[in-house]
């Protein structure tokens, strides 16, 4: 049986000729994983990174085509999902035997989904590996016996049916590596704002899985977070050395969360002498011996979702962090000598005021990170603030339960998004002025010292009206 799975990108739907608004500068790994798990199993499975090329529609049902699958996975976040619902309607007028299935996050609304969309076969919710390999195992069969496979959305008899919840899978070492020569055809680079600051070859890794915390913005909901075992990760990063890649992006939620599990990693990392650079994603939580590691063993930056400067607003995301606390994460990472530090802050909540919105401007300014990242408060199905905006009558469910929705849209809010995004637009330029001179001369006194540093900044020169053109561009981007 031959599988085809499709990673789609947001498109712009109301153009004639619609192409990826953005490239995709990682693998998808989530697709790779199910992938391998099936290639184990005697499945012949094809994958389609759409954000890797510049395809129209018609270009990726081609593909579709060329590929001739008997089952067709689509992996769809709410930002792609009606790219990916064009696509499985493409793809069953062109073969109306063909099954189509969903997973990824937007699934949360497979009810919905399945009463809308005839041409969608089955919905999967929750990590998908050992769901999709059971599911095929019916659909080969051509039986309909559902009922016992967990996490699935179907149709019987003319209803929507749904199974139990599937658990967490508790031991992810089980899972095989992704063999990324499934994408080899596929190049991507390390970049920021969609601007490339390395020629090098760039890849992702998974650590672990899952957040234990209940921001009320966040879709990883799961109360459970799980790290594969140091041998088993240091296992692939022989395998990516061997391949060739040099830049590493550590693609979890919460790497920094247990400072020991890290320790370790580092350690083995030095001990194998494994030569990759890395980045990740963290929470403020580590501790000062952990960034030394890190330091040690060429993680180069770190990006941290500090979301605020008032801690009114952190209460209300429930983000259990206080400003003081991020600054004195940057302080640490810093003394320890990472390279380069990142954060990203939210404007828009429902309950912000310019009193709290400009708290955040000011701290974003006054802490000791190299970037700051600002985006609007949006709101999408399955977060805690989307049922609370639902339940106050302030968010048309049925309008908005396929995109998603900018919280500035919403009339309820008392600034209009023209305005937001034009303040965003200032505050970039702010950040990177030379009216911060102490911020321009750490900049530069770090980069003399640094030739990692100075390397990705003439990356960035060599496209210097990009730049900032991204800055414009970032203000208004839907992340």
């Amino acid at each position: 049986m031959k599988i085809a799975l499709i990673n789609p990108v947001p498109m712009d739907l109301t153009h004639k000729d619609p192409r990826p608004k953005f490239s995709n500068f990682a693998e998808p790994l989530g697709l790779l994983y199910i992938a391998e798990v099936l290639i184990n199993n005697g499945y012949e499975v094809s994958i389609f990174d759409h954000g890797a090329t510049n395809y129209n529609f018609t270009q990726v049902v081609n593909w579709i085509k060329n590929k001739n699958p008997d089952v067709l996975g689509i992996s769809v976040l709410t930002r792609s999902f009606l790219s990916g619902i064009k696509i499985a309607k493409l793809a069953k007028e062109w073969n109306q035997n063909i099954k189509i299935i969903l997973g990824n996050y937007h699934t949360v609304c497979a009810e919905r989904i399945l009463n809308k969309y005839d041409f969608v076969d089955f919905c999967i919710q929750g990590e998908a590996e050992h769901t999709f390999l059971e599911l095929l195992t019916l659909i080969q069969k051509k039986s309909n016996n559902y009922e016992d496979i967990s996490g699935i959305f179907y149709r019987k008899n003319g209803f929507i049916k749904s199974t139990k919840p599937r658990e967490l899978e508790r031991n992810i070492d089980i899972f095989p590596i992704p063999n990324r020569g499934l994408l080899k055809e596929n190049t991507y680079k390390m970049s920021l704002g969609g601007i490339n600051i390395s020629n090098d070859k760039s890849g992702t890794i998974i650590m672990s899985r899952g957040c234990p915390f209940q921001c009320r913005f966040c879709s990883v909901n799961q109360r459970s977070w799980r790290h594969r075992s140091v041998k088993n990760i240091i296992q692939e990063l022989h395998i990516l050395e061997s391949e060739g890649y040099r830049e590493i992006m550590v693609m979890d939620d919460n790497f920094t969360l247990n400072p020991q599990w890290v320790i370790e990693i580092c350690k083995n990392i030095r001990k194998e002498k494994i030569d990759l650079i890395f980045h990740c994603e963290g929470r403020i939580e580590g501790t000062k011996e952990m960034y030394e590691f890190m330091n040690k063993v060429n993680f180069k930056s770190i990006f941290y979702g500090m979301e605020s400067g008032s801690q009114r607003i952190l209460d209300y995301y429930n983000k259990k962090i206080t400003p003081s606390k991020s600054n004195l994460a940057i302080m640490k990472a810093r003394k320890a000598g990472i390279e380069i530090l990142m954060a990203s802050f939210i404007m828009g909540s429902p309950i912000e005021n310019i009193n709290d919105i400009q708290k955040t401007i000011h701290f974003s300014q006054n802490i000791d990170i190299d970037y700051a990242m600002f985006h609007i408060f949006e709101v999408f199905p399955g977060i805690k603030i989307w049922e609370e905006l639902k339940e106050q009558n302030k968010l048309n469910e049925d309008k908005y339960w396929e995109t998603g929705v900018r919280v500035p849209e919403l009339s309820f809010y008392p600034y209009k998004l023209d305005f937001l995004t034009n303040l965003i637009r200032k505050t970039y330029r702010q950040f990177y002025s030379l009216g911060r001179p102490k911020f321009i001369f750490k900049q530069i006194i770090r980069s003399l010292k640094s030739k990692y540093r100075r390397d990705k900044l003439r990356n960035l020169a060599k496209d210097y009206h990009s730049s900032l053109r991204l800055l414009d561009s970032l203000s208004e981007k839907r992340f």
